[in-house]
């Protein structure tokens, strides 16, 4: 088996966010008094995670999240091509058809398959872009994996989900993949391609970046996830990134958080606490996480600290 390198600039840059950019302007911070009182709401409605570093969720984790969190996760990039081009996108331009692993390049599958076996991982992404651009790729990659790693290793594709049809997702199913995850407010917040998955995968996930002035659209799309039998709805801090920074139309930055260099965006973090709370008093089947750049900062601080270790 091929050995990794050791952590490479790129492993770092994908981990930590070392971008060498310039970062929005930062908000005053008078921000923390709305957050500890939003967090005060969630304590006492029963929210479950770690507030220390912004890991919320109201019922339970997402399976690929889990082994993400002990820093166990990783994920490949079947190409940076995609056919949306959303403002919040932190792939970097030009968008090519490039694998990376983990914020490594890698020549091919079988060099991608082997770099994940020797960095420990436990669940992998296979993200983009928008991967099923690679759709062969995309299943021969599910079928290498699963030969190697059997049955122990969670498998999630990451998806916009225009490229969806019954027959594909019968292939990614047979072909070993364990669970969707959608970025739906890439189209406006469409619960279609969920409804279209959910009639194979049972884990249909929804991972969105939390748009402040989107709430009253995610709360929308939150009970047709639910009436749909969708388990969880991920939300991600909204941030800046060397790559989206310039289309960010006025947004400002919130305060850094340690260990990353891109900036979660102000009011981001406030509007995701409030989907949270709005779930827990309504007593929503569904689960809501809040995955903040506070979590991401403390994901790849473990990740780097692992494939040290094992470098």
């Amino acid at each position: 088996m091929t050995r990794p390198r050791s952590p490479s600039e790129a492993l770092q840059r994908y981990a930590l966010g070392l971008a060498r950019e310039r970062l929005l302007a930062p908000v005053p911070v008078d921000s923390g008094r709305r957050r500890a009182a939003l967090l005060r709401k969630l304590k006492a409605a029963g929210i479950n995670g770690w507030p220390e570093r912004m890991t919320l969720f109201t019922k339970s984790l997402p399976m690929g999240c889990r082994p993400c969190l002990k820093g166990q996760g990783s994920n490949l990039v079947m190409t940076l091509k995609c056919n949306r081009d959303c403002f919040f996108c932190f792939n970097p331009e030009p968008r090519l058809a490039e694998m990376s692993v983990h914020g490594r390049s890698v020549r091919d599958l079988k060099e991608g398959v082997a770099l994940l076996a020797a960095l420990g991982a436990r669940s992998v992404g296979i993200s983009g872009g928008e991967p099923l651009l690679e759709k062969r790729k995309v299943l021969a990659l599910a079928r290498a994996l699963r030969r190697h790693f059997g049955r122990s290793l969670r498998i999630d594709l990451y998806t916009n989900g225009d490229l969806l049809t019954t027959r594909v997702l019968k292939s990614l199913k047979a072909a070993g993949v364990s669970g969707l995850r959608m970025n739906l407010a890439a189209n406006g917040y469409d619960p279609a391609p969920a409804a279209l998955a959910l009639g194979v995968f049972k884990d249909v996930e929804v991972e969105i970046p939390m748009i402040p002035e989107d709430k009253g659209r995610v709360l929308v799309l939150l009970g047709r996830l639910e009436e749909l039998g969708c388990r969880h709805l991920i939300l991600h801090e909204l941030f800046a990134s060397a790559a989206n920074v310039s289309r960010m139309d006025g947004r400002r930055a919130h305060e850094r958080r340690s260990g990353l260099t891109w900036s979660g965006v102000s009011g981001s973090e406030a509007a995701a606490l409030e989907v949270l709370l709005e779930a827990l008093r309504a007593m929503r089947k569904i689960s809501v996480y809040y995955c903040s750049t506070g979590t991401q900062g403390w994901i790849a601080q473990r990740a780097m600290a692992r494939a040290r270790a094992r470098g």
